[in-house]
């Protein structure tokens, strides 16, 4: 997961810096809740305009759909590239939850993932986002999906679990242990939590 403590300093610039804009939106969506961050709060903290915001991203149905571009490529990338390694089927999921269990406070990022308050608060979100948080969610499926499949291939998954079904029971232990985190559960029952899960695979 890569960290966020670079964050560039507020300032006045005499451009829009888009890439600012969005590690501060991002931020602000992650810590806050992506329906309880207002446009003028996150302008206050990037130090630029209103109408500066809305000519760089349309709206904030478009705001909200570039920061979820960005939290894919930091956040969601790492994590597909676990589940798309060659390591063993042990392996792998010692990987996701050591992924899962990162010391937030080191990197400079929040607990939870802005992804699973984005699904949860789905009907509230704009047309963009909400698509890409659809589109998001069918691609961390897939991917769980062939990495059960592979696992299958090599005798290391039991055969008789469907795989669909085993998918989404992964997805689900995830977006439960992010909340989890964010209720401030200890990390050691979390990850005794997620051990029990992936247990009933193997």
């Amino acid at each position: 997961m890569t960290t966020l403590k670079n964050t560039p300093k507020r300032g006045r610039p005499q451009t829009l810096d888009r890439d600012a804009v969005l590690k501060i939106a991002l931020m602000s969506y992650w810590t806050g809740g992506p329906t309880r961050v207002a446009i003028s709060h996150i302008c206050k903290e990037a130090d630029v305009s209103k109408p500066g915001l809305y000519r760089e991203f349309g709206s904030d149905d478009g705001l909200k759909a570039a920061v979820l571009d960005l939290y894919s490529e930091l956040v969601l990338g790492p994590f597909h590239n676990i589940l798309t390694s060659n390591e063993g089927f042990a392996q792998q999921i010692e990987a996701l939850i050591a992924f899962t269990l990162q010391d937030r406070q080191k990197l400079g990022i929040p607990s939870g993932c802005l992804q699973v308050a984005m699904r949860a608060h789905r009907e509230d979100l704009g047309e963009i986002t909400g698509n890409k948080v659809d589109m998001l969610r069918s691609e961390t499926l897939r991917n769980y999906e062939a990495w059960i499949e592979r696992a299958k291939s090599r005798a290391e998954f039991k055969a008789d679990i469907p795989t669909h079904a085993a998918a989404l029971f992964c997805d689900a232990q995830n977006g439960g242990a992010m909340r989890m985190q964010r209720e401030g559960v200890p990390n050691a029952i979390i990850k005794q939590t997620l051990g029990l899960a992936f247990a009933t695979f193997v």
